[in-house]
């Protein structure tokens, strides 16, 4: 009968294995190391979220403001002096007419009462339905265009009660409104409406009020005596990290036509 001799093997002098308690070790210091750096991570990536949301709310304030204030400054431009170009004043809302797109142009030859078009100067930039006013002295008087304007040639939709000698001023005049729209209860907008056609323009609004100034800088309501606005606006938004940043701008704007 043969014999089976079972003979343990031995390691070279010097070496030695790892035992699975410090393999279990190894593991959990590796994990330690791995979850510090990650925290790390989604702590600095919930700043950057954090600090992008802010940036996001602040540049929409600032280019919000800055479009209310340089189209505040136009209002009463293109527009018949014979005409109020502050036509709404509120603590949510604002309405006035001016020329926001600079369209103007000059009578090219005289025009006559009983005249339902012009030739003007220069011939772009004249759209149907929109308003325009015409001014030779002492008078100006408005109409409103029945197509575009081709060449240099205006149809209005009515007829000139007077006659105009060439060179009059011609100019479109807009009617422009910012407003506080509270439709969606989470999430108001202030809207800007030019000529009937509003778009938002700052969204998550939290806070927009309007103070009208006179000259001594003191609170007004009558329109003939506003000579600055102050906006007050404040928006928010959530981080993405399940909190919540707002950011706040004042300034005040002055009236060009006053």
């Amino acid at each position: 009968m043969s014999s089976v001799v079972f003979v343990k093997a031995r390691r070279p002098d010097g070496e030695r294995g790892t035992s699975l308690v410090e393999a279990m070790v190894a593991a959990a210091l590796g994990a330690i190391v791995i979850g510090a750096a990650l925290d790390v991570f989604v702590t600095h990536h919930g700043h950057f979220r954090t600090q992008r949301t802010k940036a996001e709310l602040q540049q929409d304030l600032r280019g919000g403001v800055h479009l209310l204030a340089s189209e505040l400054r136009l209002a009463g431009s293109g527009a018949s002096p014979a005409q109020p170009f502050l036509t709404a004043v509120a603590t949510d809302e604002i309405t006035f007419r001016a020329n926001v797109n600079e369209v103007r142009g000059t009578l090219v030859t005289a025009a006559f009462a009983g005249q339902d078009w012009l030739m003007v100067r220069p011939g772009s930039g004249w759209r149907k339905g929109k308003t325009i006013v015409v001014c030779g002295a002492p008078e100006c008087e408005e109409q409103v265009l029945a197509q575009d304007g081709t060449s240099g040639r205006l149809v209005f939709t009515g007829y000139l009660t007077r006659d105009f000698p060439a060179g009059s001023r011609v100019e479109v005049v807009n009617r422009v409104r910012y407003y506080l729209n509270r439709r969606d209860l989470q999430n108001f907008k202030l809207m800007r409406e030019v000529d009937r056609g509003a778009n938002p323009l700052i969204e998550h609004v939290e806070e927009f009020s309007l103070t009208y100034l006179n000259e001594s800088g003191r609170k007004t309501g009558r329109m003939d005596e506003i000579r600055l606005v102050r906006v007050n606006l404040q928006t928010g938004g959530f981080d993405g990290n399940g909190g919540h940043v707002s950011r706040s701008h004042t300034r005040e704007m002055g009236v060009r036509a006053l």
